[in-house]
């Protein structure tokens, strides 16, 4: 006796022409919902690129700030209490803000992150920064983010070629002595990584007192929370102290807040599903419709109605196979696409393969369930 799957490969292969339209429907709903997905996981890694570079243990913000990329300044003297407890290292400050940089090919003007920091302990992990310490310390020295869109014009070339390049920032002539890749975010679309020093003369009416984030160093072993607790009470009620892990949670619930990518990209998901479950039901009843009397000869002949459900079932198992492979492929294609259209990295990730696997097993399982009850109404006396 033939198995149930070698039937139900027989019938769908049988006319191939709808083979492949059946298995193209599915193929398109597994794109959308990986696109959809990635997109969605990519925008929001991206928007917290920057709070997973620092490789400080705590970090002090502001209680007004909701975002850094946002922040609210804090008076900088409360640093300094933070080394009157054993277990902190090292504290150092971070400005940020947005400036504005002049194309210097067309003259238009762009919005741009600036970063202070102190390049000698950044605390952050930004490669190859250690070989411009001491560069970086002179006036009007600034690097150049290799990530960022090129709305700010061929930067990266003209480095190349000549070394370095004047521009204007705030209307303030500064020299981008090279370029590190760090990566932007939905918040920016490029940046600019400097000292202290030369971020305050980028923006003169900001206070030197009053920094955006300030980061700690504990003594290896510390417990951030530990230390933490012990923290707190020193800023008093006009800043707060966070882990790591606390900022990168706080930056993606502001996104979530701000920008709707949970509906959005997860409404476009329930799309493809809902087009890969229609396909799907559609081939498959037309299939037992049209096979009607040769499921009513099999239970006539003695097959049970678990037999011809397992058929249906197995039918649903092969369009989804024949679909997810060829989709996962073609999703890998829209992956890169985007990464080089949009500038921000997305990638497949294996717990997103597999929850969109499983999800098409479903799709097409809900559908053969629904499209099965005409097989177990189906009766030899009849139909001949």
């Amino acid at each position: 006796m033939l198995s149930s799957f070698d039937v139900a490969w027989s019938q769908l292969s049988y006319h191939k022409v709808k083979l492949a339209v059946a298995a193209a429907g599915v193929v398109v709903a597994v794109m959308l919902m990986l696109v959809q997905l990635g997109i969605r996981r990519g925008a929001l890694d991206n928007s917290v690129a920057i709070a997973r570079r620092i490789t400080a243990d705590l970090v002090i913000v502001s209680p007004r700030t909701k975002t850094i990329f946002a922040s609210a300044a804090f008076p900088r003297r409360l640093l300094f209490r933070m080394g009157s407890i054993p277990e902190v290292i090292d504290v150092a400050e971070m400005y940020m803000s947005q400036g504005r940089f002049r194309n210097p090919w067309d003259n238009l003007e762009f919005p741009v992150s600036a970063y202070g920091l102190d390049p000698r302990s950044p605390m952050m992990d930004l490669p190859g920064l250690e070989a411009y310490e001491d560069e970086l310390q002179l006036s009007d020295r600034v690097l150049f983010d290799g990530l960022s869109r090129r709305n700010y014009g061929p930067v990266l070339g003209f480095l190349e070629k000549n070394g370095s390049l004047d521009v204007e920032v705030n209307l303030r002539k500064i020299r981008i002595i090279d370029s590190i890749n760090v990566g932007i975010s939905l918040n920016t679309d490029g940046n600019l990584y400097m000292s202290h020093a030369n971020f305050l003369r980028l923006f003169p009416d900001r206070q030197p007192g009053s920094v955006d984030v300030g980061l700690v160093q504990l003594r290896i072993g510390t417990d951030p929370q530990s230390a933490k607790q012990q923290l707190q009470p020193l800023l008093g009620r006009e800043a707060r102290v966070l882990t790591c892990d606390e900022l990168i949670d706080q930056e993606i619930a502001f996104v979530r807040e701000h920008a709707p990518l949970d509906f959005i990209f997860g409404m476009g998901a329930a799309v493809g599903f809902f087009i890969g479950f229609v396909v799907v039901y559609q081939i498959l009843y037309t299939e037992v419709t049209n096979h009607l009397p040769q499921y009513a000869t099999l239970k006539a002949m003695g097959f049970s109605d678990r037999y011809l459900l397992r058929v249906v079932l197995s039918q649903a198992l092969i369009l989804s196979l024949l679909g997810y492979f060829p989709g996962f492929i073609m999703a890998l294609g829209v992956y890169r696409v985007a990464t080089n259209a949009i500038q921000m990295q997305f990638s497949m990730t294996l717990e997103r393969a597999a929850f969109v696997f499983a999800l098409t097993i479903i799709m097409c399982g809900l559908s053969a369930m629904i499209a099965i009850r005409k097989v177990k109404t189906a009766d030899p006396a009849d139909v001949f």
